[in-house]
């Protein structure tokens, strides 16, 4: 029989819609993703200090910027390690900037993987083209994936496709080889969603992967023990190949963890040795009401649960029609499971898997599984489309339940027509909701049309499948239509308009001597001004900082940030009477100097408050004789991994520096290494002889080196089991073959 149309080309299809759909982002310049408070304010500057590095030839790990520095790749979030990043951030800047329409079409090329990872598994499981094509956009478009503004979530959540794709490969091997080169891809997979920023999304997968292990490692205890424990020993593999890709990103987020607070909406920040209150998991579970979310578009709070009528009609078609198939009960449990998870403590299955899963806590919002959920019903929707087109096998129970799904959807877009009218009648109309509700009520309507025009056979098979296709297209667009603002409109929440809000002021700080580190006060959230421009603030908007400057601020927060060299306030109105004015912007903000802040060097003349950490051959500090004059900076040069640093002092002594000590920081003085203390448990410090000096500090992360080399490995040797599989590709079974 001759190809249709959508079974030519198909993947240019594919692509094409996904670019279309976000036509927003790839067409015009108007509309951004970026305009909400952890955008705007942490991701854009995390990425504009990876950008400028870049552009310069640097691999940045450390941020000098925030927190008077911490660790850029340690942090985990700022994607540092995430190969799919790195193109962006050498794209050219923009004005000194990085180019928001590159941040935008890097946005769109991640939901173009997601679509193709989703298309690739429909394939694998035996789907039709056409319905992997659909179910393929629906992933890539539509639900958390589509309307999720957090990029370090969005590129973790992508993989999950992929990597059951490599799983269902894994068990259906025919030979031993084969089932190891195809677990060493699966767990690459995973490694590279692990080492997309967070850490929650790929966990997530991983919850939803071992779930379907254990039930296919009982499967098979009861045929064969043997089977069980070569299934078992395969997942070994794919767990060894995940930590190899992951560990440059994995070691120094271990490292980095050891050494940092948490914040994660409790009264006080947590380290990471610390169970993460239930009570949190509570307080971020998915709210039951957003399950309305799942048919009718943008009714949920602050996650999308959406997947359509078209999609969730398909699923419950094919539990209705394919229940016998293995796949469609497997999926069909899957997403009930990630539901029941997805609704916090409030479910018995998220109270097994918090007790039970080793670092399950850590993953403090159970209401992000809702993407495992809607990618479970997408696979199962994919064996229900092509049982609902599937002329030749159309029996009397699949026109059966075509008819009762119609029935169901009649009824919905009748009683929702009912509930808008009246409040229409009664005055209490919320526009919103009520075109939600409308909407959703007219792609109700619209599919029961093609299923009853499908029992009639009043439309052509490509008419029929463009239509459904055209009105899944539509379903998400009106779900997504507020996830996309524009960047001018006169109602836009303006987060984006704070990075350039404060140029005068930051223009001004420029221009002062250096070096100086400043705070901004304001009511609301601050944004990482000091990252975007290049400027050290004391404090910022981060999800985490390290134990030793928060411990060091926290004594005694103002005086103590005063030590942290913080030479300037940002602010509207004078917060201390000592403060000077020394500009005053335009926009109402102003800069104050304060007097009273320490320089960037200091001597200690008390060895108790210093220590050797890594006891690396400091040891204990000898006592030193008391130095009446202090010691004098004569130069100071910061880089994003390094400060070169010319110092004078009249005695030999011990010289602090009002910078963060971190394992991987060393120093050598003069050319020669030297051993570093840390001071006050926060700050660097070392032993000076009288006289004048060059000090080079350099950031030279061991476990980031070790990270490296093991990921290089983990790639080697998806790059061997690839060659191996391309080579036997006749020993993997067939898409579609029973697993």
């Amino acid at each position: 029989m001759k190809p249709d149309l959508f079974e030519r080309h198909t993947l240019v299809f594919l692509i094409g819609l996904v670019l279309l759909f976000f036509w927003k982002l790839v067409f015009s310049s108007q509309y951004t993703f970026l305009d909400s408070p952890d955008t705007a304010f942490q991701v854009l500057p995390w990425y504009q200090v990876q950008a400028r590095a870049w552009n310069a030839g640097e691999f940045p790990l450390w941020d000098p910027y925030q927190w008077a520095g911490q660790s850029l790749i340690g942090q985990m979030q700022p994607g540092v390690a995430f190969p799919l990043n790195w193109p962006l951030f050498l794209a050219p800047l923009k004005d000194g900037y990085i180019n928001l329409d590159w941040v935008h079409l890097h946005f769109v090329s991640m939901h173009v993987l997601a679509a193709l990872f989703m298309y690739a598994l429909g394939r694998e499981l035996g789907r039709s083209r056409y319905a992997a094509l659909l179910v393929g956009v629906a992933f890539g478009c539509s639900g958390y994936v589509g309307s999720t503004g957090w990029p370090q979530m969005i590129h973790g959540a992508i993989w999950i496709p992929l990597i059951f794709v490599l799983f269902h490969r894994v068990v259906k091997a025919r030979s031993m080889g084969s089932a190891v080169a195809q677990a060493v891809l699966c767990g690459g997979a995973v490694g590279l969603s692990l080492l997309s920023g967070h850490h929650q999304t790929p966990m997530y997968t991983l919850m939803a992967l071992t779930a379907f292990l254990l039930v296919m490692v009982i499967r098979r205890a009861s045929e064969s023990k043997a089977l069980a424990g070569r299934l078992a020993g395969l997942y070994a593999v794919v767990a060894v190949a995940a930590f190899l890709v992951a560990a440059l990103q994995l070691l120094p987020g271990y490292e980095y963890g050891q050494e940092a607070y948490r914040w994660v909406n409790t009264p006080e920040p947590v380290t990471m040795g610390e169970e993460l209150p239930l009570y949190v998991h509570t307080d971020l579970r998915l709210m039951a009401v957003s399950l309305l979310g799942v048919f009718v578009p943008r009714a949920n709070l602050a996650l999308s649960t959406f997947v359509g009528f078209v999609c969730l009609s398909m699923f419950v078609y094919a539990v209705a029609t394919c229940w016998k198939e293995r796949f469609v009960r497997g999926y069909f449990a899957l997403a009930v499971g990630a539901l029941a998870y997805s609704i916090g403590p409030l479910s018995i299955v998220h109270g097994w898997i918090y007790s039970l899963m080793p670092f399950a806590d850590k993953a403090r919002s159970p209401s992000h599984a809702i993407f495992v959920f809607q990618f479970a019903v997408l696979v199962v929707a994919g064996f229900g489309l092509d049982r609902l087109l599937d002329t030749v096998s159309r029996d009397e129970r699949d026109d059966v339940w075509t008819s009762r799904i119609a029935k169901v959807l009649l009824g919905f877009a009748a009683v929702a027509g009912t509930l808008v009218l009246n409040h229409f009648l009664g005055g209490d109309l919320n526009n919103y909701a009520a075109e939600s509700v409308v909407l959703g009520a007219l792609s109700a309507l619209g599919l029961a049309g093609l299923l009853a025009a499908l029992q009639r056979k009043a439309l052509p098979p490509v008419a029929l499948r463009s239509l459904l296709l055209l009105l899944m297209m539509f379903e998400m667009s009106v779900a997504h239509s507020r996830v996309l603002m524009h960047r001018t409109a006169p109602d836009r929440p303006g987060y984006l308009d704070t990075l350039t809000e404060l140029k005068g002021v930051t223009d001004f700080l420029k221009q002062q001597p250096r070096p100086f580190r400043f705070e901004i006060v304001t009511d609301g959230h601050k944004a990482n001004i000091g990252s975007w421009e290049e400027l050290e603030m004391v404090d910022g908007l981060l999800a985490s900082a390290s134990t030793g400057v928060y411990d060091f601020v926290a004594r005694d927060w103002h005086p103590q940030r005063l030590r942290l060299n913080m030479v300037y306030t940002v602010v509207k109105e004078r917060t201390r009477a000592v403060q000077t004015e020394v500009y005053h912007d335009p926009s109402g903000w102003k800069v104050f100097r304060n007097p009273d802040a320490s320089g960037r060097i200091w001597a200690v003349s008390d060895t108790s408050v210093l220590d050797d950490p890594r006891d690396e051959g400091a040891g204990v500090p000898p006592p030193v004789e008391f130095c009446e004059s202090a010691p004098r900076l004569l130069s100071y040069e910061l880089g994003r991994e390094r400060v070169d640093a010319k110092v004078a002092t009249d005695c030999a002594g011990y010289v602090v520096f009002a910078d963060p000590y971190f394992p991987g920081w060393a120093v050598e003085v003069d050319g020669s290494a030297t051993p570093l203390y840390r001071a006050e448990g926060a700050l660097r410090a070392v032993n000076l002889p009288a006289g004048e000096h060059d000090v080079r500090f350099v950031y030279r992360p061991r476990l980031v080196r070790a990270g490296g080399w093991l990921s290089g490995l983990g790639l080697l040797l998806c790059l061997g089991a690839s060659v191996f599989v391309w080579r036997s590709r006749g020993l993997v079974g067939r898409p579609g073959s029973a697993t």
